[in-house]
């Protein structure tokens, strides 16, 4: 009888931990009764943080630190010699020749004030396959405090600042884990940053806005200052890859000059140029401004796009070993998310041209209000204002799943 309500009770923990490690995402990170291992995963080297909050510390070494976040620095350096003894007595990291402990900085969430104390490994040459964990903290003094070990950033696996990627959780009963990196490859985060450049694209409204301003007139033609439908599908259809074409060459050298660190211009100025490109393109469906000089025009616009998409890659806590690949999968996943817009968007307006209503009333009224759209967007972001109508247009957008 006791063996099976000993095998019941492992069953019911076993079953807790798995519950806690497919919800973990969905949870917060940063709770009280936890405490972290964050890790940052390099190419050849490894890089983290220890994380507890001040109540679990105080518990932890028997302390006297304020519980409602105001602790200082200073209190912390006071105690970070016994602080840092207690990490090395309760974790231990089997990789390379020890764990160093550096420098510390505190931060706080709504529930708590939490101490970060950053570790690095000695002599690490190279990531290994496996990393044993044995962890203890709080565990002699509080026995449902839990332990996590989160991979923070790991380019293999696509994980960028993520603090809910749970990969280990410690308890009283369960003090030694081993954690597999074997799972992460190049390959998985080529496919990663491949998807992360479609979903940006995907995204990118004002991007989407400045494509459709191009292809707006693809299927037409100027006629005595009137717009007609073009007859046959080809020369439409050579338009479009030119300016497909021109576009992506445009924005390929900015996004990777921006990335490599070769030039930088301020997000305010990138970001306000790209909504003004917008109804620049557009106005030259109302009244002809460039007369068959729309090329120049997407390829100067292509290239303020260009550092849009990059600024995107500078969030990301990329490795200098894998900037190249991540840049050239990131660039090649926004180049496939746009060949799908436009695969969507240019047979739809192709079959729409013949009708009266396409040329003499739709493309004029579609410029006019990506005009506005566009005009819009450029005070808010050149004067960094919000608008009355922002919440409006938001809510519009989210309504047509644009945002």
């Amino acid at each position: 009888m006791l063996k099976v309500k000993n095998m019941i009770v492992k069953a019911l923990q076993v079953i807790t931990l798995a519950s806690m490690l497919l919800f973990s995402n969905f949870a917060c990170s940063h709770e009280l009764e936890q405490s972290y291992v964050f890790l940052t995963i390099n190419d050849t080297s490894i890089d983290g943080r220890l994380e507890i909050n001040i109540p679990d510390l105080n518990r932890a070494l028997s302390l006297n630190l304020a519980t409602d976040k105001s602790v200082k620095p200073e209190d912390i350096q006071r105690y970070l010699p016994e602080i840092k003894q207690y990490y090395s007595q309760h974790v231990s990291i089997d990789i390379g020749e020890g764990i160093v402990l550096n420098d510390f900085f505190l931060h706080s969430i709504p529930s708590a004030q939490y101490l970060a104390l950053n570790f690095s490994f000695k002599n690490l040459t190279s990531v290994p396959e496996f990393i044993d964990f044995e962890y203890s903290i709080l565990f002699d003094v509080e026995p449902n405090h839990r332990g996590f070990v989160v991979i923070e950033n790991d380019w293999r696996s696509g994980t960028f600042d993520d603090e809910g990627n749970i990969a280990l959780i410690f308890t009283p009963d369960d003090t030694k884990r081993r954690l597999d990196l074997t799972e992460s490859t190049v390959l998985q985060g080529y496919f990663e940053m491949f998807k992360l450049g479609i979903h940006h694209i995907w995204e990118g409204i004002d991007h989407i806005l400045f494509l459709l301003a191009l292809l707006l007139p693809a299927v037409v033609h100027r006629l005595k200052k009137e717009w007609v439908p073009t007859e046959k599908f080809y020369p439409s259809f050579i338009y479009v890859v030119k300016i497909v074409t021109v576009f992506t060459l445009a924005h390929t050298i900015t996004l990777s000059a921006a990335t490599l660190g070769l030039v930088n211009l301020p997000s305010r100025l990138v970001e306000s140029i790209i909504a003004i490109s917008i109804a620049i393109a557009a106005l030259d469906i109302i009244y002809p401004i460039f007369r068959g000089r729309i090329w120049l025009v997407v390829f100067v616009f292509g290239l303020f796009h260009g550092f849009g998409f990059a600024s995107v890659l500078s969030n990301y806590a990329i490795p200098e070993s894998y900037l190249t690949l991540s840049l050239l999968s990131f660039n090649l996943g926004v180049e496939a998310g746009q060949v799908a817009i436009v695969a969507v968007l240019f047979p739809i307006l192709f079959l729409l041209r013949n009708s009266w209503v396409y040329p003499k009333l739709f493309l004029k009224s579609a410029a006019a209000v990506l005009i506005i759209i566009s005009m819009y967007w450029f005070i808010e972001r050149g004067f960094e204002i919000d608008l009355p109508a922002g919440a409006a247009m938001n809510w519009v957008l989210d309504l047509l799943g644009l945002r």
